[in-house]
C-alpha cells in the first residue's frame, strides 16, 4: 500500500514538473533531483517541494522527485541521469547507506545535517560546519568581549560549540536540557541560580521559544543583559533585543523545513549550470571546502518585532553593519559581570525638624561590612553582585508626612526586601508608608525591639535579628534561679514596656517558683528627678523588705534616677543589687557630680543582660574586621546590622538555588523563615510561627567604676536557654564587697559603723601588708618546724603489726583526722553557696563565728581575748611538762590540778585548736579596708568600729604577735611529745607527718587570709595544689604505724580536694542550679565505698574491742587520760624527757 502511495506521490510530482517546463522553459533539457525522506520527516515533503518549485520557478527547468529512503534503489534504477540526491532523512544510518549509494553510482550527494559520517567525494552537506560554527560563535563573543555567562543546549550538533565554549572561557556554564517536559520551570531551576547577565542558546526552535519565554518571565533579560541564539534557536522568535548567529542567506528563515528549501533550492541553480556530473564535482569541491557548503555567517538583530542583518563573519572577522539593540532597548554591550541583586535600608542620619542621628552612621558599619563580605564569599549567592540603595527619611525622629514624600520620591530604589530604621515610633511609620504606597516586600529589623512586632499577623511580612525586650525580662528569673536567688523585687514603668515587663517578668518567676515580694510595682513612664519623689513608696517598701535583689523594667533615664532614689534612701553598695535589659548606668558617669556619685554608689556593679553580639569565631571575625577598618571599638548595633544583610542574602540564596522567584515577596518571606545560619550575633533562625529568632543566647554583664578611666563594663557570661548548659560564666563577677561571693537575697540589717559608708574602700596598703605578715609567719613556722623536728623528732614509729585492743586515745586520733577534715574544709573555698550546713560545721569547729554571732562592734576582740587567754595557758601547761611541776610539788593540790589540766588539754589545744587560733591571732592583722589613704585610716576587717594601727589596736597587735610566737612553736613541739605519754595509745601519728603537717596547716591559714579576699579563683587553686601536695606527702611517707588511720587519713584529704574542685567549678560556672550537696555527699559516699572495699583487701584490722567491757575504763580514763601518775613518775616522762633532752 505504502509503495503504491509513493508512486502515485511521484507520478503526481512528474506531471506538475513536466508541465512548469513545458510552460516556462521549453527550450532546455529536463534535469532530475531526488529528495529521499524518512519516516520522521515524510510529512513535510509536499511542503517542502512545494517551497522548491517556488523558488526556482520560471529559472532553472528541473524535474524534483521524491522517495522513501527504502525505495531509494529502484529510484535510481528507474532514473540513471539523476543530477543530485538530497538527503532529509535526519538519520545517520541511512545517511551513511545514502552515501555510498551515491559513491556507486557516480551521484552527487547532499545532507541537510552539519556533520558528514561517511568520507566520500561524492557527499556533501548543504549546512556549515561544526568548527565553522564555532569559529564564527568564539569571534562573536571575542568581538562583544563576553568572557563568562549561560549557554543552554539540546542539540548534539552544537556539541563541539559546546566544547569551544569551554576552550574559549572555563567562567562560561554549560546547562543541558534534553527534553521538552523539563522546560517547565527551567529557567527558576537552572538558570537563575547561577546569576547571569549573558545567555548563549544552542537548542531547537521549540526548546528555544519557551526558554526564551521564560527569561522573559522571569525578568532576567532586562537592561545590561544579552542573549546570542545560534542557528536554530533563532528561528520564529521575536524576541527584542536578541542577537543571531546564522548561516548566510538563511537569515530570515524561522524553521528547519525552510531551513531545507532554501539550500536546496541555492544548489539546485548550482547544479544546472553544469552539462555533466564530472563537472558539478569539480566546482562542487571548490564551492564547499571540507565538502560543507555554507561557510560564511550572518549576525542578526531582533529590532522592532523584525529580524535584521546587523553584521557578518567572515575568516573570523565580524563587520557590523548596523547599530545594535540588546535587551532592555538598550544600545551599550552587556558587559561580562554577575547579576546584580538590590536590597534597600533606612540607614540614614537625617531627621525631620530634628538635630541628626550620628550614631547611625556608625552603627550602620556592618551592614557595609556585610554586603563586602557576601560579594567576597564562595558559599553565597557566588554568582551574584549584592547591592544596597540607601533610604534616609527619618532616623530616629517619626514624621508620616517627611516619610511618605521621600519614599514616594525613590520609590524605584527599593529593592527585593528592605531593612527598616533601628527606633520602634519611625519602624511604625515606615510600615504604614509602605502600605500607602502598596509596596509588598519582607522587611528586616537590625535593632528594633518592640514586643507588638512578634506578631506574624499584624506584621506578615517581618522578621528581625535583634530580640523583642520581652525576651531578656523572661530569662531573668532562669539566671536567678541558676545563680541560687529565689527572691526578688520589681519596679515596672507605667507604659507598654513597663506592663510587658511586668507580665513576662511575672510568667517566668511563676514557672522558675522565684518570688516576687513587693506589691509596689509601677512609676509613671516620664518622670525628672523632681517628680520621682512622689514615688519613695515604692522604693521604700523594697528597704523595709531588706530584698536585695532588683529587677528594673526602666528605661534610661529611670533606672538612674533610680539608683539615686535608694541611696537618698539611705542604701550603700552592696545593700541593693540592680538588675536590668537596658543598658542603664553606661552613659550616666561622664560628669563627676553628687548624682554620678550616688548613681555609682547603687548601681555599680549591676548586672545587665541583653542579646550576646560578636559571638564565637564568625562574630570575632566581624569585630575585628569593623576594628581594623574603622579604628574604633564597633557598636552593638553594627553586629545586628552586619547579621540583618545576611538573612537577606541567606534568603536570596536559598530561594534561587531551590528554583524558585527570588522577586517574589512571598517566596522570600517563606525563605525568611526557613534559612539558618551562624552569624555575627550568633546561631540565627527566625521561627516560623513568629518574627522573631528561635536560637539566642543573652550576654550578662556587670560594671565597674574607676575615677580615672569611668565606667568599664565587661561580660560575666551568657545565658542559652535552649542549650545543654544554661549559664555560662566567662569572667567571675566582682561583687559590691570586692570578691566574688554572690550576695544573699535578702541583706542582713546592719550595724551602721561610726563613718559614712560611701567612705568605705578597699585599702591595698594594708592588703599587701597582711600579705607579708601572713607569709613572714608561714616561712618562720616551716623554719621553727624544720629545726624542732632536726633536733627532737627525727625519729621513726615502730609500725602496728599486733592486733590490739582499741584504746580511748586510738579513737581521739580517729576523732582528730574527722575534726580536721572539716577544719579543712572552713579554710578552702566558700562552700556556702554549695551547701550551708557543711559550711557551718566547718565553721563552728574553726571557730569562725561570724556566720553564727555578729563579730561587730567589740564582739570579736572577747574571742580574740579568749584565745590569746588560752594561748598563754598553753605555755605555762607546757612548762608543767617540761619541768615536771606537777610530780616536785606532788603534795601541793593546784600543782596535781595543773598536772592533769596539762595532760587532758595537750591533744585539744595543742592539735585540735591549732588551725582556729593560728586563724583568729592572724584577723587581728587583716585591715584591708579603709576610710582614708593612711594605716591609720583603716579599720578591722571583723569590726569596722576599731580602726587599726592606733590606739588599743596596737595592743591586742602586741598580744596576738606574743601568743602566735609562744604558741606555735609549743604546740609543734608538743604535738608527737603527747603520744609518748599514752601508755595504751597503739596508733601513732610519724613525728615527721606531724611537722609537715603544721606547716600546710599553717600555709592554708595564710591562703584563708590573703589570697581568698583577692580572689576566690586563684585562692581555690591553690588550695587544691596544697591538699595535692599534702596527700602525695602522705602517701610517700605514711601518716600513721596503723595502716588502716593512714588510708583513711589520704581519704580524708581527697574528700577536700574533691569539694574543692566543686567550688572552683561553681566559680567558674556561676551556677547554683545544679544539686551540688547531691554531688558532694555523692562523691564522698564513692570515696567511703571505695576505701571500705580497699580497707578490706589491703589494711587487715589490728584493733579490736571486747564485749562487755567494764565501762568504768572510760571515767578512769576521763580523769587520768591513760596516765598514771606513779608511771608517769617512775617511767614514761623521764625517760621521755630525757631522751629528747639527750637528742
Amino acid at each position: 500500500m505504502e509503495y503504491k502511495f509513493v508512486v502515485l506521490a511521484n507520478i503526481l510530482i512528474k506531471l506538475f514538473n513536466f508541465s512548469l517546463i513545458l510552460s516556462f522553459a521549453p527550450q532546455y533539457l529536463s534535469s532530475e533531483v531526488l529528495i529521499v525522506y524518512s519516516d520522521f520527516t515524510r510529512e513535510i515533503i509536499p511542503s517542502l517541494i512545494s517551497d522548491i518549485q517556488t523558488n526556482i520557478l520560471n529559472q532553472t527547468p528541473v524535474e524534483i522527485m521524491a522517495c522513501d529512503f527504502s525505495f531509494l534503489k529502484e529510484e535510481i534504477s528507474m532514473h540513471p541521469n539523476l543530477l543530485a540526491i538530497f538527503d532529509i532523512t535526519c538519520s545517520l544510518n541511512t545517511e551513511f547507506e545514502i552515501a555510498v549509494i551515491c559513491e556507486q553510482n557516480f551521484i552527487v550527494h547532499f545532507v541537510v545535517s552539519n556533520s558528514l559520517l561517511f568520507q566520500s567525494s561524492w557527499s556533501f552537506s548543504l549546512s556549515s560546519s561544526k568548527e565553522s560554527l564555532t569559529d564564527a560563535l568564539v569571534t562573536t563573543l571575542t568581538f562583544f568581549n563576553w568572557t563568562d555567562g549561560i549557554a543552554i543546549s539540546n542539540a548534539e550538533k552544537y556539541l563541539n560549540s559546546k566544547q569551544s565554549l569551554w576552550n574559549y572561557s572555563q567562567s562560561i556554564e554549560i546547562i543541558s536540557i534534553n527534553s521538552d517536559t523539563y522546560i517547565q520551570g527551567f529557567v527558576q531551576r537552572e538558570i537563575v541560580r547561577h546569576g547571569s547577565s549573558l545567555f548563549y542558546v544552542f537548542t531547537n526552535k521549540k526548546i528555544s521559544i519557551e526558554v526564551q519565554k521564560n527569561l522573559v518571565e522571569s525578568k532576567i533579560l532586562t537592561k545590561g543583559t544579552g542573549i546570542l541564539l545560534i542557528g536554530e534557536s533563532s528561528y520564529g522568535s521575536n524576541l527584542e533585543g536578541a542577537l543571531g548567529l546564522v548561516d548566510k542567506g538563511r537569515e530570515l528563515v524561522d524553521s528547519n523545513e525552510k531551513y531545507w528549501s532554501a539550500a536546496i533550492s541555492d544548489m539546485i541553480f548550482t547544479l544546472t549550470n553544469f552539462s555533466n556530473s564530472d563537472e558539478s564535482l569539480k566546482v562542487l569541491t571548490q564551492k564547499c571546502p571540507s565538502h560543507y557548503c555554507s561557510t560564511e555567517f550572518s549576525l542578526i538583530n531582533i529590532q522592532n518585532n523584525e529580524k535584521k542583518i546587523i553584521g557578518a563573519i567572515t575568516e573570523k572577522r565580524l563587520s557590523l553593519i548596523s547599530s545594535v539593540i540588546f535587551p532592555g532597548d538598550s544600545s551599550n554591550i552587556p558587559i561580562s559581570q554577575k547579576k546584580v541583586l538590590t536590597f534597600s535600608a533606612s540607614d540614614g542620619a537625617y531627621n525631620y525638624g530634628a538635630s541628626p542621628n550620628l550614631s547611625v552612621l556608625t552603627n550602620t558599619r556592618g551592614l557595609t561590612l556585610s554586603v563586602n563580605d557576601i560579594n567576597n564569599a564562595q558559599d553565597i549567592l557566588q554568582n551574584f553582585q549584592l547591592n544596597v540603595n540607601h533610604f534616609d527619611c527619618g532616623a530616629s525622629v517619626p514624621n508620616a508626612n517627611y516619610s511618605l514624600s521621600c519614599f514616594t520620591k525613590d520609590k524605584d530604589k527599593f529593592g527585593l526586601a528592605h531593612i527598616v530604621a533601628t527606633t520602634t515610633p519611625v519602624v511604625r511609620v515606615e510600615m504604614s508608608t509602605f502600605q500607602k504606597l502598596n509596596i509588598t516586600m519582607p522587611l528586616v529589623g537590625a535593632a528594633s525591639s518592640e514586643v507588638a512586632f512578634s506578631n506574624k499577623s499584624n506584621f506578615p511580612f517581618f522578621s528581625r535579628i535583634s530580640l523583642p525586650s520581652s525576651f531578656a525580662y523572661t530569662q531573668i528569673p532562669l539566671i536567678f534561679k541558676v545563680m541560687g536567688w529565689s527572691s526578688i523585687a520589681l519596679i515596672y514603668q507605667n507604659d507598654s514596656i513597663g506592663i510587658a515587663v511586668e507580665y513576662y517578668v511575672r510568667l517566668a518567676a511563676e514557672k522558675q517558683n522565684l518570688k516576687i515580694v513587693n506589691k509596689l510595682q509601677v512609676i509613671p513612664a516620664v518622670l525628672t528627678r523632681e517628680t520621682i519623689k512622689n514615688w519613695y513608696s515604692v522604693y521604700q517598701e523594697i528597704i523595709d523588705l531588706n530584698v536585695r535583689l532588683v529587677v528594673l523594667g526602666l528605661a534610661s533615664p529611670l533606672g538612674e534616677y533610680s539608683a539615686e532614689v535608694f541611696y537618698d534612701l539611705g542604701l550603700r553598695k552592696g545593700d541593693v543589687f540592680l538588675f536590668s535589659a537596658n543598658p542603664i548606668f553606661i552613659t550616666s558617669v561622664a560628669a563627676k557630680d553628687d548624682y554620678t556619685y550616688k548613681r555609682v554608689e547603687v548601681g555599680v556593679p549591676s548586672m545587665i543582660a541583653f542579646q550576646s553580639l560578636y559571638v564565637g569565631k564568625k562574630g570575632k571575625q566581624v569585630h575585628d574586621d569593623l576594628y581594623s577598618i574603622y579604628k574604633t571599638e564597633p557598636t552593638s548595633y553594627a553586629c545586628l546590622y552586619y547579621d540583618a544583610v545576611y538573612l537577606i542574602a541567606a534568603s536570596l540564596d536559598w530561594t534561587i538555588n531551590r528554583g524558585n522567584d527570588y522577586t517574589d515577596p512571598y517566596t522570600v518571606q517563606s525563605a525568611i523563615r526557613t534559612v539558618k545560619f551562624v552569624g555575627c550575633t550568633g546561631s540565627m533562625y527566625i521561627q516560623n510561627e513568629g518574627n522573631d529568632r528561635l536560637f539566642s543566647s543573652l550576654t550578662i554583664q556587670s560594671n565597674s567604676y574607676n575615677e580615672t578611666t569611668g565606667l568599664s563594663v565587661y561580660a560575666v557570661g551568657y545565658l542559652t536557654p535552649s542549650g545543654s548548659k544554661i549559664l555560662t560564666i566567662s569572667t567571675p563577677m566582682i561583687y559590691a564587697d570586692g570578691t566574688t561571693n554572690k550576695p544573699t537575697d535578702f541583706r542582713v540589717t546592719r550595724t551602721n559603723c561610726p563613718f559614712d559608708d560611701k567612705l568605705k574602700q578597699t585599702f591595698y596598703k594594708g592588703r599587701a601588708l597582711v600579705f607579708g605578715i601572713c607569709f613572714f609567719i608561714a616561712a618562720i613556722t616551716a623554719v621553727i618546724t624544720f629545726i624542732i623536728w632536726k633536733k627532737w623528732w627525727n625519729r621513726k614509729v615502730e609500725p602496728l603489726v599486733t592486733s590490739e585492743e582499741i584504746s580511748v586515745a586510738d579513737l581521739i586520733v580517729g576523732i582528730t583526722i574527722a575534726v580536721e577534715f572539716f577544719q579543712l574544709l572552713s579554710m578552702g573555698p566558700d562552700i556556702r553557696p554549695l551547701n550551708s550546713f557543711i559550711a557551718d560545721i566547718g565553721d563552728a569547729l574553726s571557730l569562725d563565728l561570724e556566720s553564727f554571732v555578729k563579730l561587730e562592734n567589740g564582739v570579736f576582740w572577747w574571742i580574740a581575748i579568749v584565745v590569746i587567754v588560752l594561748c598563754a595557758l598553753w605555755v605555762v601547761f607546757c612548762l608543767e611538762i617540761f619541768f615536771q611541776l606537777d610530780e616536785k610539788f606532788y603534795d601541793m593540790w593546784a600543782f596535781r590540778a595543773l598536772g592533769f589540766l596539762a595532760d587532758n588539754s595537750m591533744p585539744v589545744l595543742g592539735n585540735l585548736c591549732f588551725i582556729p587560733f593560728i586563724s583568729i591571732l592572724l584577723e587581728v592583722f587583716v585591715c584591708d579596708h579603709s576610710i582614708g589613704n593612711n594605716f591609720t585610716d583603716s579599720y578591722l576587717t571583723k569590726d569596722c568600729y576599731q580602726f587599726c594601727w592606733q590606739g588599743d589596736h596596737i595592743i591586742y597587735v602586741i598580744f596576738s604577735s606574743f601568743a602566735l610566737a609562744c604558741y606555735e612553736p609549743f604546740a609543734v613541739f608538743c604535738r608527737p611529745l603527747w603520744q609518748e605519754f599514752q601508755n595504751n595509745l597503739h596508733v601513732k601519728a610519724v613525728p615527721m607527718y606531724l611537722m609537715v603537717k603544721t606547716v600546710i596547716q599553717v600555709i592554708l591559714i595564710v591562703l584563708n587570709k590573703t589570697l581568698k579576699r583577692a580572689s576566690d579563683v586563684a585562692h581555690g587553686f591553690a588550695f587544691t595544689f596544697a591538699i595535692l601536695i599534702y596527700i602525695g606527702i602522705i602517701w610517700k611517707f605514711k601518716a600513721y604505724n596503723y595502716g588502716r588511720f593512714n588510708w583513711w587519713q589520704q581519704l580524708s584529704l581527697i574528700g577536700v580536694a574533691w569539694v574543692d574542685i566543686l567550688c572552683i567549678m561553681n566559680f567558674l560556672i556561676g551556677s547554683s542550679n545544679f544539686p551540688w550537696a547531691a554531688i558532694i555527699l555523692g562523691g564522698w559516699v564513692l570515696i567511703i565505698c571505695i576505701g571500705l572495699i580497699v580497707q578490706r583487701k589491703k589494711y587487715p584490722s589490728l584493733l579490736y574491742r571486747k564485749k562487755g567491757k567494764d565501762t568504768s575504763i572510760l571515767f578512769k580514763f576521763a580523769f587520768t587520760f591513760g596516765r598514771n601518775s606513779k608511771i608517769l613518775r617512775s617511767k614514761i616522762v623521764p625517760q621521755s624527757l630525757d631522751l629528747l633532752k639527750s637528742k
